[in-house]
């Protein structure tokens, strides 16, 4: 059976699979704990994200859980998807579900100059709960934001991006670079980073927790 979600609006919701095993009263126990497992390393969510007018924008995926520390020690487990492209308004990945947890999504579009970051999309920006709508308006007067989805267990997952052009301060230069964000505030995990007039950049792995 396969579960579909559509993250906009306030209609967010994550439908888990279940399944029921019958094994022997005498290894139920065991058996059940190991097919439990297999399962969920096995669970792939087919994940959609929808932009407008970013025609050609190129999006990759990366998952990282831990502390600072741990990552430090080489003790966080990272993950990154290949680079896609959005065509005809989209882009969709098939990732392993456990991945969707700390994610973070990085966007390069066309029209961006020499920045010396990569555009990371806010899944929450300071102020705003899950749930609250985000304009384009209310982005640029933010200073905080999360880099990191606290994912879903869904088997599809619909999430629609803004992507706009907006005038940074390039390595040498003000250049043309991108706001990214979810115009409906998702479910996050920690840390709020410093954001420059709502724009999220990244020059490392967002490591969440």
């Amino acid at each position: 059976m396969n579960a579909s979600t559509t993250l906009m609006g306030t209609s967010f919701a994550a439908a888990a699979l279940i399944a029921v095993t019958l094994v022997p009263a005498t290894t139920a126990g065991a058996d059940a704990g190991t097919v439990s497992e297999e399962r969920a390393a096995a669970a792939r969510t087919k994940l959609t994200f929808t932009v407008e007018d970013c025609e050609g924008c190129e999006i990759q995926l990366t998952s990282a859980l831990g502390t600072i520390a741990q990552a430090n020690a080489g003790k966080v487990d990272i993950w990154s998807s290949k680079t896609r492209t959005v065509q005809d308004g989209s882009v969709t990945f098939n990732i392993a579900t456990k991945r969707t947890r700390g994610l973070s999504v990085a966007v390069r579009a066309p029209w961006e100059g020499h920045t010396g970051y990569r555009t990371t999309v806010a899944w929450r920006y300071n102020g705003m709960v899950q749930g609250d709508p985000v304009t384009l308006e209310q982005a640029v007067t933010k200073k905080k934001a999360s880099a990191c989805w606290e994912g879903v267990r869904s088997r599809k997952v619909t999430v629609p991006l803004v992507v706009e052009k907006v005038r940074v301060a390039g390595v040498q230069k003000k250049v043309n670079g991108s706001i990214a964000f979810v115009p409906t505030t998702q479910s996050w995990l920690r840390p709020m980073r410093e954001v420059w007039d709502g724009v999220l950049g990244s020059q490392d792995v967002n490591i969440c927790h």
